[in-house]
């Protein structure tokens, strides 16, 4: 009996308890495209044009800004019309018509109010940005 004890005691003795640390990397990925469909558009506002809709992806911590880029010194004046985020652009070439405090995949219905100087540029470019760490 003692040795069954001594046994027990030796086995137990050896069994050290360990652990394994998984991490896993997540890359940040943040994407915009845009849609001809303009799905569930609501009534449109008198003046305006619909340009269809932008498909947002970011799995940014912290959220995004969703930007838009066109050519300097063109579309001043026009309203762009985000879902319900409505931006005038100033003819800079950037502005930020979105934001978003957290991760997050949407749909937005996209159309614009001309300005006085009319569509003077043929496209815009959408970019999502994530918020810093």
């Amino acid at each position: 009996m003692a040795g069954l004890l001594l046994a027990a005691g030796t086995s137990a003795a050896n069994s050290e308890s360990f652990g394994i640390d998984l991490v896993l990397r997540v890359p940040v990925m943040c994407k915009v495209s845009t849609g001809t469909g303009v799905a569930g558009a609501g009534p449109s506002i008198p003046g305006s044009f619909e340009l269809g809709e932008i498909q947002e992806f970011c799995n940014a911590p912290r959220g995004y800004d969703l930007l838009v880029h066109y050519r300097p010194g063109t579309l001043k004046g026009m309203t762009l019309i985000a879902g319900d985020a409505r931006v005038q652009l100033d003819g800079s070439g950037s502005a930020v018509v979105g934001h978003s405090s957290a991760p997050a995949i949407k749909v937005r219905n996209l159309s614009a109010i001309p300005g006085p100087q009319g569509f003077d540029a043929d496209h815009l470019d959408f970019e999502a940005v994530a918020a810093p760490f």
